[in-house]
């Protein structure tokens, strides 16, 4: 790793209990050291590319970032198995239990286990050769706590404070504002909601954003922030039907937008689930294509908040424009059919030529 002060590059026995052996000034990060694989320059870097230079983040979006980064995403066609090395291993299985077969019971012993172990390998690449790789769950390397002990306070410890726009505790509350609220945004989700607080982003678009459905006001239009999973959605339903009768513009994701070879966490941490009846029966279940409840009903999600932040924010600010656009946009009146047959009347539609007067001139 380099030395973050004097760019010395340093083999593991030159920094010895965080010190570099060069100028002897102490360094907060070792990747050998910290879970993480981080370093101090790695860190700034992750901070900076989060922030874009003018967004605050939070803690939890800079532990998913390095997450991202540690990730290997596969491609849409990459497999989990092959038939080639399914088929290697299964000679190595025949041969293996021949030889043992035909040569007594004592080889059994020792050719046995290599046979089975051979054959069950097989089958996994056969079964893994019909499996895309990216159906694989992103499986994090550090725990959420771990990263704030051992690099959060960590650096914390060393610097004293957190490089700019990364903020450990972000607001949980939102402030007095005097800005008249064009639509109300919804955000069950505690770190989104204190990520877009953060960002000023209840007074840049005008809006009121809250966290509890009793908190909701009544008439301005509702966009609903939510993470990617079934109980995410079964929620979003039960959302509209109590407001029912109000403009509701659904800000969640849907399934195909995270499928390979889309860069997002896709978890799997819940097992596979039934559909509850009122989301089945909802317009937008379906509107969903059978492999996208497949994969929401086999236990998949991909939590709103290890999105990208610029992409979060603009999902957000995306929402909100579609919601006050159709909150504007005239309704259409029906007509009765008496006003109709006049309009029709009016214009000629499906009405014969009058006769010529009598007696006119031709």
């Amino acid at each position: 790793m380099i030395c973050p002060h004097c760019q010395t590059d340093l083999l593991q026995r030159n920094r010895p209990g965080h010190r570099c052996s060069h100028c002897g000034k102490t360094f907060a990060l070792d990747p050998k050291v910290e879970p993480g694989r981080l370093h101090d320059s790695k860190f700034r870097e992750l901070v900076a590319k989060g922030t874009g230079g003018t967004l605050k983040i939070t803690v939890e979006q800079l532990y998913w970032l390095n997450e991202r980064r540690l990730h290997r995403f596969p491609d849409a066609t990459e497999r989990q198995g092959t038939v080639a090395a399914g088929v290697a291993l299964t000679v190595v299985a025949v041969v293996a239990g021949a030889i043992a077969a035909g040569i007594g019971s004592f080889v059994w012993f020792l050719l046995g286990p290599v046979a089975l172990i051979a054959a069950a390998f097989a089958l996994q690449q056969f079964v893994g050769s019909r499996r895309l790789k990216s159906e694989s769950p992103l499986a994090p390397t550090v725990r959420r706590n771990e990263f704030q002990r051992a690099v959060i306070d960590r650096w914390r410890a060393v610097y004293g404070t957190l490089p700019s726009g990364l903020l450990e505790h972000p607001p949980t509350t939102a402030g007095p504002s005097t800005v008249k609220a064009r639509a109300v945004v919804l955000c069950e989700v505690p770190s989104v909601a204190a990520f877009l607080r953060a960002n000023d982003f209840p007074e840049r678009q005008q809006v009121l954003l809250v966290t509890e459905l009793a908190k909701v006001p009544d008439e301005l239009p509702v966009v609903v922030l939510r993470n990617l999973s079934l109980v995410a959605l079964e929620r979003t339903v039960a959302i509209r039907a109590k407001l029912h009768g109000r403009l509701v513009v659904d800000a969640g994701l849907a399934p195909r937008a995270v499928f390979a070879p889309a860069k997002a966490v896709r978890l799997r941490d819940a097992p596979r689930r039934t559909v509850p009846w009122t989301l089945a029966a909802s317009p937008g279940w379906q509107r969903l294509t059978e492999q996208e409840r497949d994969w929401l009903t086999d236990g998949w999600d991909c939590p709103l908040i290890t999105l990208p932040p610029a992409k979060l924010l603009a999902l957000a600010e995306k929402a909100v424009e579609r919601a006050v656009q159709r909150a504007v946009a005239p309704v259409p009146v029906q007509e009765t059919p008496a006003q109709t047959r006049r309009r029709a009347e009016r214009i000629g539609f499906l009405s014969w030529p009058a006769a010529p007067p009598a007696g006119g001139t031709g």
